[in-house]
């Protein structure tokens, strides 16, 4: 089982956009089973699927956590959306940023009944472990992070548990410091937990080729960053076809606009990705020419 989490610091860069579009490539093009998560309280990838009934919202991601930690009996199967036969969706709701403040005083009690000490980093451990005890090998081909965009409790978490990162960059200037302050999260994760985080590649999207900037700031990127992680060769353009799929048809852009260029291009990179997604899954950290 792949675990991947689509990941920046910066807002805006269109990783949900990136995310549901690849789950729904890898069950439609590759015949995988997908699992989705939304770690972001924005559940922008939960409005992408638009079908989402407010129940399930009510009875998400944070929910099961929750029961969890009251120790109630939880079965996965039951939070989970199913979307189609290939691709499920575990919802979260907009008080899934609340699992911060349940966490905390599940740990404080915790404490004072056992008389041990408890550090922050036991919130990330307790999520990551109760994933990994209800989501076994067999269940899904993939599971995909879409992670908020900052440093949090839920975006470590989604680091930690995935240890596979695809980074989603607009061609901005500020998206250098977006970069640099990634390896330093890569950094103390991997020090704090004693795990090995990868980059298994970077996206260029919203890309204006007429823009003779967005170019000068993507050879940057390739000089500045190149010898250390694997920047996609195709890049994503800044096209309307993304938005209005998923706006007006709930669906990924190659079936709401099949012959598009936008489709053209995300086809593309996503063939260049799934040769990255399998080297750094399989734990192969070189950089491949």
């Amino acid at each position: 089982m792949k675990k991947i989490v689509f990941f920046n610091t910066k807002g805006g860069t269109g990783k949900t956009t990136l995310c549901y579009n690849y789950g729904w490539y890898l069950a439609d093009k590759r015949n995988k089973k997908v699992l989705f998560i939304d770690f972001d309280p924005q559940i922008n990838l939960v409005k992408a699927f638009g079908n989402v009934p407010p129940s399930a919202l009510e009875k998400g991601f944070e929910r099961f956590i929750v029961n969890y930690l009251k120790r109630d009996p939880v079965n996965l199967a039951e939070y989970i959306v199913k979307i189609n036969d290939h691709i499920d969706l575990l919802p979260s709701s907009n008080s899934v940023s609340q699992l911060d403040e349940h966490l905390t005083n599940y740990l404080l009690n915790r404490a004072g009944r056992e008389g041990q000490v408890y550090q922050a980093l036991h919130r990330n451990i307790i999520i990551k472990r109760v994933l990994e005890e209800h989501l076994r090998d067999g269940d899904y081909d993939f599971v995909l992070i879409d992670s908020q965009p900052n440093y949090s409790l839920l975006s470590t978490t989604a680091i930690l548990y995935a240890q596979n990162i695809i980074v989603v960059v607009r061609p901005e200037l500020f998206s250098y410091l977006d970069i640099h302050y990634l390896f330093k999260i890569m950094e103390n994760l991997e020090e704090k937990f004693e795990i090995k985080v990868r980059i298994v590649c970077t996206i260029i999207n919203a890309f204006e080729r007429r823009r003779k900037m967005s170019q000068t700031i993507v050879d940057g990127f390739y000089k500045n960053f190149g010898d250390r992680i694997k920047i996609l060769n195709q890049k994503i353009r800044y096209l309307s076809a993304y938005q209005s799929s998923i706006t007006m048809e709930r669906r990924p852009v190659f079936l709401s606009f099949p012959a598009s260029e936008a489709t053209h291009d995300i086809l593309k990179a996503f063939q260049e990705m799934d040769v990255l997604v399998d080297r750094s899954t399989n734990g192969t950290d070189a950089i491949p020419e």
